[in-house]
């Protein structure tokens, strides 16, 4: 089964669950700088839908006060810790990293640190992809895992509690929307695409009871994927990516569901 078979099949199981999304996450923040004036908390501005300044500034003020604690009244939920309930990457006998990973009850921590440097793209029309750029310092991805399979030219095997840390990571989201109409004026927005991209300055992955618990194995795997992080990192991104992008579609579609464009922005 596919990554994104596997993942949509988990999307119903939990309607807040999110996820590694990273960018995901940061999608929350987007949308809820955006409510109706009057269900706003206070601080938080209504943007005129072309303001690009005023929908940075939005995300960032989010980022900064709510990302820990949600906006209930929003539907925004923690983004920091961000749970995750199921996360999987599926064997690529291409690739030289070619495992079974799963994570579960995991947590995703670190994104309230993060600072949007561009929001662009939003247009009446909806006709241009929304591009969503952000620096996040660290992140952690913490929770139980099991992995099976190979490293370069190294089998592996483990199952225990993962410590994987992402350091100085850009978060790049790019999401396609179509209208949908709703009677008068009532225009809604429904995601058709969303990609999303993680790149990290340095990871460093740190995986409890390898080899059953075998030290030396222990050891020299953990050296082998500390010393080639980066060709490691750059074979799991596509599974990645595509993951989170499944899982923030679910969850826009649902917040977008909810009011029209013409109360979400100034237009």
């Amino acid at each position: 089964m596919s990554v994104a078979k596997w993942i949509s099949t988990q999307l119903c199981s939990r309607p807040a669950i999110m996820e590694l999304t990273l960018a995901l996450v940061l999608l929350f923040g987007f949308w809820s700088t955006y409510g109706h004036a009057s269900d706003l908390p206070s601080g938080i501005q209504r943007c005129a839908i072309v303001d690009e300044q005023c929908l940075e500034n939005g995300v960032n003020y989010v980022l900064r006060n709510y990302a820990q604690s949600g906006i209930k009244e929003l539907g925004l939920i923690p983004l920091d810790p961000l749970h995750v309930k199921k996360f999987k990457i599926g064997r690529n006998p291409h690739s030289p990293v070619n495992i079974d990973l799963s994570f579960h009850e995991m947590d995703i921590l670190g994104l309230h640190q993060g600072v949007a440097r561009r929001v662009s793209g939003f247009t009446t029309d909806l006709s241009r992809p929304i591009e969503l750029v952000m620096d996040v310092p660290e992140i952690g991805v913490r929770g139980p895992y099991s992995v099976d399979g190979r490293i370069l030219i190294l089998p592996i095997t483990g199952k225990g509690n993962a410590d994987i840390r992402l350091t100085k990571t850009k978060v790049r989201a790019l999401i396609k929307f179509k209208p949908i109409s709703k009677g008068d004026h009532q225009t809604y927005a429904e995601v058709v695409d969303i990609k999303v991209e993680l790149d990290p300055s340095h990871v460093t992955y740190h995986l409890e009871n390898l080899f059953n618990g075998q030290k030396d194995l222990s050891e020299n795997m953990h050296a082998l994927i500390n010393e080639n992080w980066k060709d490691i990192f750059s074979e799991l991104k596509p599974g990645i990516g595509e993951a989170f992008g499944l899982i923030a579609k679910s969850v826009l579609d649902r917040i977008f569901g909810k009011l029209p464009l013409e109360h979400l922005f100034v237009v």
